[in-house]
């Protein structure tokens, strides 16, 4: 149906027969990359937009979460609980986490915008939610809900991790550097790229935190493909384009899943 629907003209005046709405083409996909509507920007530039969020915040949140996988990876007193804090933003549902974000980015008297005025930082009125700092505001949020993911995946690869060969390497004298460099992150590079993958995929199709932190329509800076395809659909009742732009995220989406479907496949040949 969606298929079917990029290729027509489909919108509140011609909803009511739909199956008879009339036949535009190639012309939704051609308009979805060209100039954006008064309260939407275009497909490509929303591309931009998600590309950029989804790599940037897993760049952030991958070496957060290798450091604090090792540092609860060693029994300690109560590592337990510290294990259980570290949970505590992945936790959370993502509505909480984007209402709790969008109280402390609000102009003037947030949290945020108080604090680094206090510090001489910034001022007062940085306009986090709106704006060119939307963008930035959105990865400091995600990077903070998102980041025990990777944290889970690479305690989960430590584990695995058989414990002679750091005792083998210390008898070589190698140092704790060293071992790291040449033992756990060869060990974890399986994991660790699956991992990353996965959070590039789940960031990209990330529509629930700047729905709920910018409304609609956001700020360009903030203007994910998904959340552009809602706006699109539901709030211009362009339907046609909102599912030329659905599609268009579909096909970006298949190019990553084909090769980590290829890369499970070369795991099973292997063993």
């Amino acid at each position: 149906m969606s298929i079917y629907t990029s290729f027509t003209k489909l919108d509140q005046y011609t909803i009511a027969n739909w199956t008879h709405a009339p036949f535009v083409g190639l012309k939704n996909y051609v308009s979805a990359f060209r100039q954006g509507n008064a309260i939407g920007a275009s497909a490509l530039l929303s591309l931009w937009v998600s590309v950029a969020f989804s790599v940037l915040t897993t760049l952030c949140i991958t070496p957060i979460g290798i450091v604090a996988a090792l540092l609860v990876n060693k029994p300690f007193r109560g590592r337990a609980l510290v294990r259980a804090l570290f949970l505590l933003p992945y936790v959370m549902p993502i509505f909480v986490n984007a209402i709790t974000w969008r109280l402390l980015f609000m102009n003037g008297w947030g949290l945020i915008d108080r604090v680094l005025a206090a510090l001489h930082l910034a001022s007062r009125n940085t306009y986090w939610l709106i704006g060119p700092h939307s963008f930035w505001a959105m990865v400091i949020a995600d990077v903070w809900s998102s980041w025990p993911f990777i944290y889970l995946m690479v305690l989960a690869g430590l584990q695995g991790i058989p414990g002679d060969l750091y005792e083998s390497a210390h008898m070589d004298g190698a140092s704790p550097t060293r071992s790291f460099f040449s033992i756990t992150l060869p060990m974890l590079r399986p994991i660790l790229g699956l991992a990353l993958l996965l959070s590039t995929l789940n960031h990209f199709n990330n529509f629930t935190l700047p729905f709920i932190m910018f409304g609609t329509p956001p700020s360009p800076q903030a203007d994910v493909l998904p959340l552009n395809v809602y706006v699109t659909s539901f709030q211009t009742f362009n339907f046609g384009l909102g599912a030329a732009m659905s599609l268009i995220t579909l096909v970006l989406m298949l190019i990553p899943a084909f090769f980590y479907i290829r890369m499970l496949r070369l795991g099973e040949d292997v063993s």
